[in-house]
């Protein structure tokens, strides 16, 4: 199937089970870049070289994990673009799960002002959310995701078949921000058909990235989760998945609402029902120690953050929530 994306650059994403719409992308330059990390590369490594016979094909391999989104990294993979004679013209090709999506997009959206850029994900996260929308990023010291660009890609190329390489873990990992688009859509989102599933979410994704490209306003919804996900992650120093924390994050949505929107014990067990079915995790962490890394969460400011969190209808809502209200909540 074909999903069209009109945003400042429109451009398609294909959800099949082959490439041949890849093969058949039509470029001017000589050259494609190959973004790819260690785990996807040894079992891809020489992948791309059938479906560009006729370019010059650069494969740049990085650390697999949320390490590689630095800004050492970036820059190297900056000058190798450079020293190898890239030029606005040619591509790169993200390929692998959201880290080098991330990664990869900022590297195009960057280098020369603005390369060609498509994404080939591998993984359900990257299927169901990161590799559309044009959120490229990497982090810092402080924080996930504080530097970074919006750069839509010239095409998307979802294949189905990458999944059955990936480990339970990763599944479990794309399970957390497809239970975050059930919430958003209010319905359980079935996980029997991963072709559908995946088409689902991006539906949505696209509408509201249409609507609110640069996330001014409506756009924000799509954080549902990731307030208290991002501190997970940088808590866990990067190594539980962006998935599994978004899962944590949404459990901490649901308190936080629970608290502050009145939610009743009926409001609660249906989002817990269906937080449980997509194994979304339950852990417990030092609520004080996650609150200041949010106090560096990008769609904050001195006094409070933006959150997405859930109303009495059972509807997520963007919601400024002062520092001092999230100090006073015990959870």
């Amino acid at each position: 199937m074909t999903i069209r994306v009109k945003a400042s650059k429109e451009y398609d994403v294909f959800v099949n089970n082959d490439l041949n719409a890849l093969a058949d992308y039509v470029f001017d330059g000589e050259k494609v870049a190959v973004i790819t990390d260690e785990n996807v590369n040894a079992l891809y490594h020489d992948y791309f070289a059938d479906y560009f016979v006729d370019k010059e094909v650069f494969t740049y391999v990085v650390k697999a994990g949320e390490e590689s989104k630095s800004a050492a990294v970036y820059i190297d993979l900056l000058n190798k673009l450079a020293r190898d004679g890239f030029n606005r013209k040619d591509l790169v090709v993200a390929f692998g799960g959201g880290v080098v999506g991330d990664l990869s997009g900022f590297v195009a959206s960057t280098f020369m002002r603005g390369i060609k850029f498509i994404s080939v994900p591998t993984t359900l996260l990257a299927d169901v959310d990161s590799s559309v929308g044009g959120k490229t990023a990497i982090n810092l010291d402080v924080g996930k995701n504080l530097c970074g660009t919006f750069y839509q890609p010239d095409g998307v190329y979802i294949n189905v078949e990458f999944l059955k390489t990936l480990p339970s873990r990763e599944i479990a990992c794309g399970k957390g921000e497809i239970a975050k688009y059930s919430l958003l859509l209010g319905e359980k989102i079935s996980l029997e058909n991963m072709s559908d599933c995946i088409a689902r979410c991006l539906r949505y994704k696209k509408e509201i990235v249409e609507k609110d490209e640069f996330e001014g306003g409506l756009r924000k919804l799509l954080n549902l989760g990731h307030t208290f996900g991002h501190a997970v992650e940088k808590y866990e120093n990067y190594s539980l998945s962006h998935g599994e924390c978004v899962g944590v994050g949404l459990r901490y949505a649901l308190k936080i609402s629970r608290i502050l929107n009145g939610l009743t014990d009926g409001n609660v067990k249906a989002v817990e029902d269906i937080l449980d079915y997509y194994g979304c995790p339950d852990r417990d962490y030092p609520y004080d120690e996650l609150l200041s890394i949010v106090k560096h969460d990008k769609k904050g400011n001195a006094s409070g953050v933006d959150m997405v969190l859930i109303n009495k209808e059972l509807k997520p809502i963007v919601q400024f929530v002062t520092f001092e209200q999230l100090k006073e909540i015990s959870l």
